[in-house]
């Protein structure tokens, strides 16, 4: 396994080599990022082809003591985040309208499940972009605090504030239908839901 001062130095090289490694490694938990932050499938494919792209493009301008991780979501919460502030400019999303339901999130499993995910997804949009990411980032992702300030640029400090801010902005909008930490677990993909939902 490679470190990331050994990784860099090869993505730096241009090794072919590094670079599919890296793509085999974080292409789905990129595009899996990009999709719950954007709710597009296909739009996320774009985005995390274009994170590449510029990890490609901008690699060789980086220090060797880069965390190449926390660089490349960042880099993805970008484009994330500029794809929604040109959607929201576009569109206004309503959550009470049952109209604008991205039936891509619809998944084989119970009924309950997909009402959450669709429930959670609108919550979501209504919200900042960039609160919407660092909630995707902790609890979808399962990033601390540090790491999501290495993405976005913070403190670990005022990671940790924000996320607190943008879940109580979450509970205003999601309402007070609290679902179970095992649907939550489903629907955010979170390893440890005790320790997400314990700091809700």
């Amino acid at each position: 396994m490679l470190t990331d001062v050994q990784g860099v130095e090869r993505l730096r090289a241009r090794d072919a080599q590094a670079f599919r490694s890296l793509i085999e490694r974080l292409q789905q938990p990129i595009t899996g990022y990009l999709h719950r932050l954007v709710g597009d499938r296909e739009v996320a494919l774009d985005l995390a082809q274009d994170t590449f792209v510029q990890v490609y493009k901008e690699i060789s301008k980086t220090s060797g003591d880069l965390s190449l991780d926390a660089w490349i979501y960042r880099i993805a919460t970008n484009y994330g985040l500029r794809y929604l502030n040109r959607k929201r400019l576009k569109q206004f999303v309503r959550l009470e309208s049952r109209e604008n339901f991205d039936e891509s999130f619809a998944v084989a499993g119970p009924e309950d499940q997909t009402e959450i995910r669709i429930l959670v997804h609108q919550a979501l949009n209504t919200m900042k972009p960039k609160d919407a990411a660092l909630l995707q980032l902790h609890y979808g992702n399962g990033f601390t605090y540090e790491e999501i300030g290495q993405v976005v640029g913070m403190s670990s400090e005022a990671v940790r504030k924000r996320v607190a801010r943008s879940v109580e902005k979450f509970r205003a909008v999601y309402g007070q239908k609290t679902p179970s930490r095992r649907r939550i677990k489903r629907v955010l993909n979170v390893e440890n839901p005790k320790e997400a939902l314990d700091s809700l």
